[in-house]
């Protein structure tokens, strides 16, 4: 039996895009939120889901990157706490706060370079290296603080960087530092040849190398943007707790990934956008505003956070399936 009528085009471009599954499901929490918790809706909260969602966000842009090139990055939150002691201690020690901001962005874009070369010059698979950092960024915290949190680097300015002084009322620093990061990246993956590259990369890395494309640079740059944002987020963190803990982005590798997932990202590589990762960020903080305001345990968090991801997996792959179907449709017709 032949079909009668293809798919709409607008259903199809819906499907179509990686972040539709986010979106939706970003639209449900936010009515079933608003029905729930009368003062969802208050410009206090709303400063607060902001502010929190920012260190995710900027995690999840850099990871984002990583998974477009067919990478994975488990080293971030280990990362961004190793970057925000380097900053931290030359502050406390004397050290200029601009010369402790900028130390503390070029360790983490440091630590993303060394990432990057054991995968292309080692040949260590993503998953290794990034693994072997996680561990020796967070023994490496540990071992110089000897397990006491580092403080005494807090400066009047660091408060307004860090947002909790709000000059500018809703619109903190933190909050336009994350845009200034998203309008970035989005506009290099968009319209650069690293954007190009990295996607094709992701795609099909075989033909990647065939076309010519610097295959190990762009992994590179990759992980040295990745490690640029857990910098940046680290500086962040740092001036926000006004300490440095040993302990201080744990568990943060696991929100980046979900963030960047749920926005689009496939595991795959050649697929992600920097406007998903602030939908996929959006999510799991409202997700964990909804369990601070409804008063259930924050250990229940982690358990959402998978079951948030979980559905975005599979609505990424009901949509590839139905994306497949609408092909198939429209070239039975074509020949019909």
């Amino acid at each position: 039996m032949k079909p009668t009528s293809a798919p709409s085009p607008r259903f199809t471009r819906l499907m179509a895009n990686p972040s539709s599954g986010a979106i939706f499901l970003l639209v449900i929490l936010i009515v079933v939120m608003s029905v729930a918790f009368p003062n969802f809706f208050t410009a206090i909260n709303a400063s607060n889901v902001s502010n929190q969602m920012v260190f995710v966000l900027l995690l999840a842009i850099g990871m984002t990157v990583v998974l477009i090139t067919g990478g994975i990055d488990l080293s971030v939150g280990s990362v961004m706490g190793l970057s925000a002691g380097v900053g931290a201690y030359l502050i406390a020690g004397g050290a200029p706060l601009i010369l402790g901001l900028v130390a503390t962005m070029a360790a983490g874009a440091f630590l993303g370079l060394v990432n990057g070369l054991m995968i292309t010059r080692l040949g260590l698979p993503d998953f290794i290296a990034t693994l072997a950092m996680l561990g020796v960024a967070r023994g490496a915290l540990f071992l110089w603080t000897g397990g006491i949190p580092i403080i005494g680097y807090m400066l009047p300015e660091y408060y307004v960087i860090s947002g909790l002084a709000q000059p500018f009322g809703f619109i903190t620093v933190p909050i336009l530092i994350a845009i200034v990061a998203v309008v970035v990246v989005a506009v290099v993956l968009k319209y650069t040849s690293y954007g190009r590259h990295a996607y094709g990369l992701g795609s099909n890395p075989h033909a990647a190398v065939l076309s010519g494309v610097p295959v190990a640079r762009v992994k590179v740059i990759a992980y040295m943007i990745s490690g640029l944002m857990a910098g940046v987020a680290g500086m962040i963190m740092a001036g926000r707790n006004t300490t440095v803990a040993p302990t201080m982005g744990l568990g943060y590798e696991v929100a980046a990934i979900a963030a960047a997932i749920i926005g689009g990202a496939a595991l795959g590589g050649g697929r992600g956008t920097a406007f998903g990762a602030v939908i996929g960020a959006l999510v799991l903080s409202l997700t964990a505003n909804a369990i601070n305001i409804a008063g259930v345990s924050s250990s229940w968090q982690q358990i959402v956070t998978g079951g948030v991801l979980l559905l975005a997996v599979l609505f990424d792959r009901m949509s590839s399936l139905i994306r497949a179907r609408s092909v198939r449709l429209t070239m039975r017709l074509a020949h019909a």
